[in-house]
């Protein structure tokens, strides 16, 4: 049986203690993955007419049960869903809220955007706005899970931006992205059809007039 010599007794101890280091490096990689999957706040959801929304969820800072430490994540911009609710200018909109707890503090602000506000850089079916110059004034809501935003906004795309803060749990900002109709245009274009339709009997019932009276004279002859 050929024994170990000193320098392969060595190359052994040198190649378990690799092999302990990696094994460290992996284990503490999965508990560091796994802690952040879990600190992601929850989202909220809108609802307009009967309609649903799930926030976008932006900056925040979060800490889930039984952590000490609050886990922080900041976004490009304001995230919203890629597909608006679709409303007319005066609206109401329910938000609630993903915790049992109610929230310290609670705002939002209402701002329209434009194709030169967005943010290319977003994915996975989401839409991303600029900050700079897109806040609009902040309106404080009731520190209650669920609240109602009676809304009078002009026709255009519009981001609300949701502010949440709990104690002892952490703060998020919530993106929604709504589209304002323009109730007269869709009247217009109501009264317009029905013009047309109008006409079309019109015109119809004077050809068929026509009609007759020549196949009266026919007859006569």
């Amino acid at each position: 049986m050929n024994k170990l010599n000193h320098g392969d007794m060595l190359s052994i101890k040198i190649r378990w203690s690799n092999i302990r280091i990696l094994a460290g490096i992996a284990i503490m990689s999965l508990f560091l993955l796994a802690g952040s999957a879990s600190a992601d706040p929850p989202p909220s959801i809108l609802e307009i007419s009967g309609n649903e929304q799930t926030s976008g969820i932006g900056s925040n800072c979060w800490k889930e049960e039984n952590q000490t430490s609050y886990l922080c994540a900041d976004t490009i911009g304001i995230i919203t869903p890629a597909e608006p609710l679709v409303t007319q200018s005066l609206f109401t909109a329910h938000l609630t809220l993903p915790l049992q707890e109610s929230p310290e503090e609670l705002g939002f602000s209402a701002t329209r955007v434009t194709d030169d506000d967005e943010l290319k850089e977003a994915v996975n079916d989401v839409r991303a706005w600029r900050f700079e110059g897109n806040i609009g004034d902040w309106n404080k809501l009731p520190s209650v899970r669920e609240s109602d935003m009676n809304l009078s906004l002009e026709p255009g795309l519009y981001v609300l931006n949701v502010g949440a803060k709990w104690k002892d749990i952490g703060s998020v900002t919530y993106g929604f992205l709504v589209q304002v109709n323009d109730p007269e245009a869709e009247v217009t274009n109501s009264v317009s059809s029905g013009e047309k339709t109008a006409g079309f009997e019109v015109f119809l019932a004077i050809m068929t007039l026509l009609l007759v009276i020549v196949i009266r004279r026919n007859r006569r002859k």
